[in-house]
């Protein structure tokens, strides 16, 4: 069994036994390994913490697409305010770094923006909100397709954070005449 492919099957492994990645109130840095993107993104809200725990699941891409050089954006919120976050050029999202601050009950996100070799990212749609407040979500992004953004609304009633991402069909790109 390849290592990559151990790796997927531990993290599936991680989710479906009630585990997460991370934990309540504490920083986090989750990160697909070399080649990777993300697949599916679950997140479980607690009111006694006022705060989300998360799993991420990684594969290979489609279509024999190579992931090259990754940089991470620095913290792209404050806290208590909008997420708006798309990576630059034809960058997806690889990876999800936070930190929470009580005082807030709130956290700030960075994100790891990486470039798909040879490929033109296209056909990009917002999913609607894939959570209520205080609610479990689990997103699956759909076969062909990379995450590309992040937006989130916090309330200060619930404490939590809405989630939609920005996604962008991958393909690998073409050379017409020269």
């Amino acid at each position: 069994m390849s290592v990559s492919r151990g790796l997927v099957l531990t993290l599936l492994c991680v989710a479906c036994n009630g585990q997460w990645m991370t934990e309540y109130d504490q920083h986090f840095k989750i990160e697909c390994p070399d080649q990777q993107i993300i697949k599916s993104l679950e997140s479980q809200h607690d009111n006694k913490y006022e705060d989300r725990v998360w799993n991420m699941i990684c594969a290979l891409a489609t279509n024999e697409i190579r992931i090259g050089a990754c940089e991470w954006s620095g913290y792209v919120n404050n806290y208590d305010e909008l997420l708006e976050y798309q990576c630059a050029d034809e960058r997806i999202i690889a990876g999800i770094e936070s930190i929470h601050e009580n005082a807030y009950e709130d956290r700030k996100y960075s994100f790891k923006c990486c470039v798909p070799e040879g490929v033109v990212a296209h056909s990009c749609e917002i999913t609607p909100y894939v959570n209520d407040y205080d609610k479990l979500f689990n997103y699956r992004v759909p076969d062909g397709f990379a995450i590309k953004g992040v937006d989130s609304v916090h309330d200060n009633h619930y404490e939590d954070r809405i989630f939609k991402f920005e996604i962008c069909k991958l393909d690998r790109a073409t050379i017409v005449g020269k």
